[in-house]
């Protein structure tokens, strides 16, 4: 009887340590945020997945193969920019003729590169070393 006794109480305080941890953990944390911000990110995600959709062409791809930069590396970089180099370079690619403005981008890119991978930024060119 003992026995019976000491598990029942056991599992009374385990059930309410159990709920008690739960009820701590389930409480969630709510922002307001504004349309602007949102509009803002929105405008952020649209520019990365049109400059994506541009280097996904077999074309573009092939091209910076051939300047000895991997596919896996444009994406990394890619996903490194910041807002700002994103719309920029978006607006580079909006504005140029369709095909006649190619090889000037990617020459442009190759560049931006170049450079990250000289402040150390990147390391996509082995022969680079790196400023610091």
């Amino acid at each position: 009887m003992h026995r019976t006794k000491t598990g029942k109480t056991l599992s009374l305080i385990l059930s309410a340590l159990v709920m008690w941890s739960g009820l701590l953990l389930s409480s969630a944390n709510a922002g307001v945020i504004s349309s602007s911000d949102m509009l803002v990110e929105q405008h952020q995600f649209e520019n990365k997945q049109s400059v994506k959709a541009f280097f996904d062409r077999d074309d573009v791809k092939q091209q910076l193969v051939d300047m000895g930069v991997s596919p896996t590396d444009v994406d990394a970089r890619i996903n490194a920019m910041t807002a700002a180099e994103l719309a920029e370079l978006n607006a580079n690619l909006q504005d140029a003729p369709a095909g006649a403005g190619l090889v000037g981008v990617v020459l442009t890119i190759f560049i931006v590169f170049v450079i990250t991978d000289v402040i150390g930024a990147t390391d996509i060119f082995p022969f680079i070393r790196p400023v610091n």
